[in-house]
């Protein structure tokens, strides 16, 4: 990717966007309605949202419990939600998904159905293998990526084995942080001016 393409999709801290996650055939997933931008690292994004609005493929609506930290990726096939209660670190739940692009105020990505989730303790499971198996005849998911899904699942488990980011106590602490100094000055704010 050229220079001045990277700086285009550069995110500003603080910038309020929109999460859709689309499916393969490009039919809607699921969207967060507004996450805040807490670091834009190149490849990689974090970003967060607490108790926001989210919206189903079939139109139900619901609003989503506690603190979330998202970590996005813009070469990797895979992101990872920290979700909190209250200041509690609960657990991760990681999407297998496409490297996130961004469509005006909207950060985009692919599902591929399989899911990671990760106790505090760092034990695992996988979810939705069914359903990958399912949509991957179903939509024709083509070699490449499969090869993708497949590197995504390896890096995943290994990351978790060795304990290496995300699966570590520091960046768990570390999106927290950020959130709460950004809670009160931009998200807050945010909220403020909505309700007026």
């Amino acid at each position: 990717m050229d220079r001045e393409l990277e700086a285009l999709m550069k995110l500003t801290k603080g910038q309020i966007i929109r999460i859709e996650s689309i499916k393969h055939d490009g039919s809607f997933h699921r969207s967060w309605d507004r996450s805040v931008v807490l670091e834009d690292r190149g490849d990689s994004l974090l970003l967060a949202n607490k108790d926001v609005k989210v919206t189903e493929k079939d139109g139900h609506t619901w609003v989503s419990h506690g603190l979330a930290v998202c970590q996005f990726h813009r070469k990797r096939w895979f992101n990872t939600i920290l979700l909190y209660d209250g200041k509690k670190f609960q657990l991760f739940y990681c999407n297998i998904a496409s490297p996130v692009q961004m469509a005006g105020p909207c950060l985009k990505y692919v599902d591929y159905d399989l899911d990671l989730v990760v106790d505090s303790d760092l034990r695992y499971r996988w979810l939705d293998r069914e359903e990958f198996e399912i949509n991957r005849k179903r939509m024709q998911y083509p070699a490449r990526v499969i090869r993708e899904v497949n590197r995504a699942v390896r890096e995943l488990e290994r990351r978790v084995r060795e304990g290496s980011e995300p699966f570590t106590q520091r960046f768990v602490e570390k999106g927290h942080h950020l959130f709460s100094h950004m809670d009160q000055s931009v998200w807050g704010e945010t909220r403020r001016n909505e309700n007026k």
